[in-house]
């Protein structure tokens, strides 16, 4: 089953991820990130696309070597690969010459009328599916196919709503299995199983109800904050399609999808098969990708066919995103980001790693707002970094206690953080590669601003990635069962406004006198009874 209560991290990227850097930038982030904790020099910038659309580069330089990047694609990847690769028909001629398997089609360019398209699509015969040439996520692709009507009102839809002039018809593979694998050189780096948007049952929340939940799921992946499951024309057709409505209970175990294209961006889910790649799909993926000049790096996706297990390839990306293999929904997460370094970077392979990260938010808010064409990001403290975790219990909260540590630490160049838990106490994270520098650190803790009095002092290690620089946090407060009779902050926020209106009413004030009465009857009937 593919929902379920928890996601796999790989240990130093575990909470290490801006908000910046998270959805259609993880990419970006994440190798960006990778070469700056080996002490690289990184440094991001703004380029112009041809419509004039603001872009974030990146550079990453050792010594005398230097390196761009645009999201996961470097320079060892040609100018022509990249033209290939976003032109599908032309990418269908390389791999056809190199006798790659690849669905039979042609392309129509924006001169071909819809109709000359539509005869093409009756003598190929169906199952088909038309796609835009150039186009992103999904956006425009039908496949499956299977009647005429079906297709020209795909083409209409397509050519002249999208208005994606140049569209491609080829034969569709029966198959359910669409895997993205990831080539670095000549060898393969792993795989991912993308499946459609979905929700399974379990016999007790309505389909409605089953997508709000997955959302929230999604939600908590830094690669899928923003690629939520929306309701819209597509979804509630594909649950009448399952004859179902959207406030239907969907019963245990039942899977009804979503959509027909399995794109992440659109709800779909990213399941790690690395280990499932059979020799046969991964040698189709290195001829995919050595088919095509001055391609150093590819994302290439293969449809298997259900009945015979072939692989065909239907697309090859110059660029492909690496959030879903970071990140997957299911299955082990894969360290790509640190593969494409150590082959941009070799003789930085074994270099130690810090547990740092950096603000990705404020180092490129410069870049969106035009204020600056380039930024430089300071490198990390030389060595392994070693942490520990402080809870202290007493008088901590509202003496100035975490601004005076926050002082201190930056006065010691320590990084980490403190912040006020929901109990009282404050937490205080302090890392630095010198051990002796940190462990010092404790006396300050334990000291503390003049108004302050530590009471109790619990030391634990810290092992997790630590923001650089130190900063003051705020606990949220938690609703548990515990709490408020079990409410939630939303009940227990109206009840309080309820109660508030309440008590300054004529009518409260009015009975008074009445509610007094009672109160003392009360005390007068427990001593009786005591």
């Amino acid at each position: 089953m593919i929902q379920q209560t928890t996601y796999q991290w790989l240990p130093h990227l575990e909470g290490a991820v801006p908000k910046a850097g998270q959805g259609k930038r993880i990419s970006t982030y994440t190798v960006a990130l990778e070469g700056w904790r080996r002490g690289l020099r990184l440094r991001f910038y703004s380029e112009f696309d041809e419509e004039m659309k603001l872009k974030v580069r990146y550079s990453l330089k050792y010594k005398d070597e230097e390196h761009h990047f645009a999201l996961s694609k470097g320079d060892l990847v040609t100018d022509e690969a990249f033209d290939i690769c976003d032109d599908k028909d032309l990418t269908k001629k390389y791999l056809a010459k190199a006798n790659v398997p690849t669905p039979q089609g042609r392309k129509f360019p924006a001169e071909s009328s819809n109709e000359e398209i539509l005869a093409y699509g009756n003598e190929l015969g169906y199952p088909l599916v038309l796609k835009p040439v150039s186009a992103n996520g999904g956006k425009g692709v039908f496949a499956n196919v299977r009647e005429e009507e079906v297709l020209k009102g795909a083409i209409e839809y397509v050519r002249d709503e999208l208005g994606y002039k140049e569209v491609i018809i080829e034969t569709h593979i029966p198959g359910e299995k669409e895997f993205r694998v990831i080539v670095l050189g000549e060898v393969v780096l792993g795989a991912m199983h993308r499946i459609p948007a979905n929700v399974v049952g379990d016999g007790k929340r309505t389909i409605r109800k089953l997508i709000l939940d997955k959302n929230k799921f999604r939600q908590q992946n830094p690669h899928l904050t923003s690629r939520m499951i929306r309701i819209d024309k597509e979804v509630l057709y594909m649950i009448e399609q399952a004859g179902y409505e959207l406030d239907s209970v969907l019963e245990e175990g039942k899977r009804i999808y979503l959509r027909v294209q399995s794109n992440l961006s659109n709800g779909g889910d990213s399941v790690d098969v690395t280990e499932e790649l059979s020799p046969a799909l991964e040698r189709i993926a290195i001829e995919a990708t050595k088919a095509i000049p001055g391609l150093v790096q590819s994302g290439v996706d293969i449809i298997v066919d259900d009945e015979t297990g072939e692989g065909q390839v239907i697309e090859v990306n110059s660029r492909p995103g690496l959030g879903g293999h970071l990140f997957p929904m299911i299955g082990t997460p894969r360290d790509f980001a640190k593969s494409f370094i150590d082959y941009y970077f070799p003789e930085t392979a074994d270099f130690p790693r810090s547990n740092l990260y950096f603000d990705f938010d404020n180092v490129i808010a410069p870049i969106k707002s035009r204020s600056a064409t380039m930024v430089e990001v300071p490198k990390p403290p030389e060595g392994e970094l070693y942490g520990k975790c402080y809870t202290l219990r007493g008088k901590v909260q509202g003496v100035g206690y975490r601004a005076w540590i926050k002082r201190e630490a930056l006065l010691r160049e320590l990084h980490g953080y403190a912040r006020n838990e929901a109990d009282g106490s404050v937490t205080v994270v302090v890392c630095h590669p010198n051990k002796k520098k940190v462990n010092n650190f404790k006396k300050v803790v334990i000291e503390g601003p003049a108004k302050a009095e530590v009471e109790e002092i619990l030391e634990e290690e810290w092992t997790k990635p630590v923001r650089v620089g130190f900063v003051t946090k705020q606990a949220k407060k938690k609703y548990s069962k515990g709490d408020h009779r079990g409410l939630s902050k939303n009940e227990y926020k109206r009840i309080a406004r309820k109660y508030d209106q309440l008590v300054h009413s004529t009518t409260w004030k009015m009975t008074l006198p009445v509610r007094k009465t009672l109160d003392w009857i009360k005390i007068i009937l427990r001593k009786g009874k005591k």
